[in-house]
């Protein structure tokens, strides 16, 4: 259990391309349940055997939430709908269609990655019914068991993104926007992250807003979808409005650059790296390139995008 004995939280290791990259949570609530976030359709059978170890069935499920559309949160929206009868799902208004057919979704994630990659990750994206998905507009309450979970209008790592408050544990689950932090990065319990700015949504002044929401909230824990719980949530928004102005200076710097998102990501990789090494973390040059290479790629290519956007330049 995530945040002590009483909190009703679980942290359920997705196994998404590796161990402890994206995790789904648990919320139990007197018998009944939320799960925040889907991974992929491979991840259904890790939340079916906490189910069935904290004695709970299939049909205690009564909500699911997917903080933003990107796949590795709701891939396996489908999927996940399809195996809880009495489920449904939560998404950010901007995300409802896509969740009903998920078609051109399907479609932009194989032209950027392959039709291979996308069967092999995620196989096909199950439609769902309309009547079984609630908008997520912002300020939604909904009641699990007497538990209010709220939704809020979180953009700026994408213009389709909630984050969850349980106003209960005071923690807010925050999918992206408050950063990726992966346990090989944590010093000392401390939870070192970086800012995730993959395409093609990403906003510095919109992040940096969403980021002093969280914030606003007075939480005592961050829940992030990548990976594990957070408690020095002031620091960490600190560090995260810092280096999401450093992401933006590299970017700019590189405006003209002939292979811009090689350059950019080959500075991003040094200003994260030095970030890490200030924080504390202590792991070799091929450790951290594993851990964080392709965040480093996605992040890029979102920045290059955001150039584009901003710049009208190629």
């Amino acid at each position: 259990m995530i945040l002590g004995k009483d909190s009703g939280i679980y942290l359920i290791d997705a196994h998404y391309a590796r161990d402890q990259l994206a995790s789904v949570y648990l919320i139990e609530e007197n018998g009944k349940v939320a799960l925040v976030e889907t991974a992929h359709t491979k991840s259904l059978e890790f939340v079916q055997d906490k189910l069935a170890e904290l004695g709970l069935f299939a049909e205690n499920v009564e909500y699911i939430f997917v903080t933003h559309i990107h796949l590795d949160h709701a891939g396996g929206a489908g999927s996940y709908v399809q195996a809880f009868p009495n489920a449904k799902l939560v998404v950010h208004p901007k995300g409802v269609r896509h969740m009903i057919d998920p078609s051109k979704l399907e479609a932009g994630v194989i032209a950027v990655y392959g039709a291979e990659f996308v069967q092999n990750m995620y196989g096909k994206l199950e439609s769902i019914s309309p009547e079984r998905v609630i908008s997520g507009e912002n300020g939604l309450v909904l009641n699990l068991n007497g538990r209010e979970l709220v939704c809020y209008d979180t953009p700026g790592h994408a213009n389709h993104h909630n984050v969850i408050w349980d106003i209960k544990t005071k923690s807010v689950f925050t999918g992206d926007v408050f950063g990726i932090g992966y346990p090989e990065l944590n010093v000392n319990g401390e939870v070192f992250a970086f800012p995730s700015t993959s395409p093609v949504n990403f906003d510095p002044i919109k992040m940096n807003q969403s980021i002093d929401f969280v914030v606003s909230l007075n939480p005592l824990a961050v829940i992030l979808t990548h990976f594990g719980a957070v408690l020095d949530v002031p620091r960490m928004a600190l560090d995260l409005k810092r280096m999401v102005e450093k992401y933006t200076a590299i970017a700019q710097k590189n405006l003209a650059s002939y292979d811009r998102v090689m350059a950019i990501k080959t500075e991003l990789v040094s200003c994260v790296k030095q970030e890490a090494y200030d924080f504390g973390v202590r792991l070799s040059d091929t450790k951290f390139t594993e851990i964080t290479d392709i965040d480093m790629q996605l992040n890029a290519q979102g920045l290059d995008v955001w150039l584009t956007i901003n710049y009208n330049s190629k």
